[in-house]
């Protein structure tokens, strides 16, 4: 009885901890202290250099999207049993928690990784799911892979005995680009909505000097 008890307190002080964290009017925290919240920033941002892809309503998705907000961005593909659809789920309460709250929220991005299934129309039906404002992007494989290799995302095919013939294997960790269109750092897993809503609000607390 007294151990439930304990553990329901503690679970109540967590709660009002991250509370407190999350809808504190400044929320600033150092790299290191960022690092609990899963997120390795680079010591200096990387350009992501140019590319040419191919958003879900079937325009140019190039650096010039990647400017002007912090972007929070996967690779993933439509036909993926877990970690895909576990992430874009976790993304988008965390940008409803941030509406919520009234913060102009990260922009949600989804790369496929398998553009041979995901065409636009079935890319856009995907992360619409998630959240209307998410992006949806596919583009050709080569393209794709140029782009994922620019922000250290790996993926590979792999045949599997199913009716889906093949399935992605691919990084499992959310790429940071920062308002200036950097790569700033990665998410690693597991992802959970509030810290990935309270983390977004340090990182943009920073500031244009910072990004």
């Amino acid at each position: 009885m007294k151990i439930a008890l304990v553990a329901l307190l503690l679970a109540v002080v967590v709660a009002g901890a991250w509370a407190v964290v999350y809808l504190g009017p400044d929320v600033r925290f150092s790299d290191e202290e960022l690092r609990e919240f899963g997120f390795v920033p680079y010591p200096e941002p990387r350009d992501v250099g140019d590319f040419a892809l191919v958003d879900a309503a079937g325009g140019v998705f190039d650096a010039e999207r990647l400017h002007g907000r912090w972007s929070f961005m996967f690779f993933g593909f439509a036909n993926c049993p877990d970690i895909c659809p576990i992430t874009m789920t976790v993304l988008g309460e965390a940008e409803r928690l941030l509406l919520d709250a009234g913060d102009e929220p990260f922009q949600g991005i989804m790369v496929s990784v398998d553009p041979e299934r995901d065409t636009a129309t079935a890319l856009a039906e995907y992360v619409q799911a998630f959240s209307g404002n998410f992006v949806g992007v596919t583009g050709s494989a080569p393209d794709i892979y140029a782009f994922a290799r620019s922000v250290h995302v790996g993926f590979s095919k792999s045949l599997v005995d199913s009716e889906l013939g093949y399935v992605m294997n691919h990084s499992g960790h959310i790429v940071v680009v920062d308002p200036s269109g950097r790569h700033y750092g990665n998410i690693s897993s597991p992802f959970e909505a509030t810290r990935l809503a309270t983390l977004y609000r340090a990182l943009a607390s920073r500031g244009p000097a910072n990004t």
